[in-house]
């Protein structure tokens, strides 16, 4: 287990928990029929991964999905290294179902923007790839399910923060959201989301502004069509 932790954080990666699947998981298994006892979301706290993706080849060869090609590769070539399978969040189909393992494998909830909250990295955590195992790593124990920060929080921050009001606990209006990105007034592309800053949880992993500003603008460019 401390190989694979090394390789995977030499690329600023980490395992986030253990699933043990059960069969509603739809976990696949091996291909010579192996079935999967284990599996382990990989992703990243902050901008641990910035330092690496930032200078990988995709990140600078001008395609398109740089961070899910990187995530590909890093993944193909860890899962080749220590005999499990990778499986990624994207790309499909088949479109597995990652928020069901993350929830089931760390002490994750939902907050009031539809974004998972970790108790202790906030909203600032994701999830690139997990790996499949034939058997259950020693050391590794699935995280208890936890009622979450939000739970306990009357202010709710993050829905006051947004300064189009995108978020209201319930929906998310994408379309607000992405107006107010693409208004050459708007500040939020430089800055950062307003709205995601606002939590006071994991405050301090909060992404580096040039790694948020990546994702901000694979965003907008994404939603192009209703713009």
């Amino acid at each position: 287990m401390r190989a694979l932790q090394r390789a995977l954080w030499s690329h600023g990666l980490q395992v986030r928990g253990v699933l043990v699947p059960e069969p509603d998981d739809a976990v696949p298994g091996f291909p010579d029929g192996r079935p999967a006892r284990a599996l382990l979301p990989v992703g990243t706290v902050g901008s641990s991964l910035w330092p690496a993706f930032s200078v990988s080849p995709e990140s600078r060869d001008g395609r398109a999905h740089p961070l899910d090609r990187w995530s590909r590769r890093i993944g193909d070539e860890v899962a080749r290294s220590f005999g499990a399978i990778a499986l990624y969040p994207f790309g499909g189909p088949p479109h597995h179902p990652f928020l069901r393992w993350v929830q089931r494998a760390g002490a994750l909830t939902s907050s009031p923007l539809g974004l998972l909250i970790d108790p202790v990295y906030g909203l600032w955590h994701a999830y690139r790839f997990a790996l499949v195992l034939d058997r259950v790593p020693e050391g590794l124990e699935s995280r208890p399910p936890m009622s979450g920060p939000c739970a306990d929080c009357l202010a709710r921050p993050c829905l006051s923060g947004c300064p189009v009001q995108a978020f209201d606990g319930t929906r998310y209006d994408v379309a607000a959201c992405v107006r107010h990105l693409g208004d050459a007034s708007s500040t939020c592309l430089a800055t950062g989301c307003r709205a995601r800053r606002s939590c006071p949880v994991g405050a301090r992993y909060g992404y580096r502004l040039e790694h948020e500003q990546f994702h901000l603008a694979a965003f907008l460019a994404s939603h192009r069509t209703i713009r």
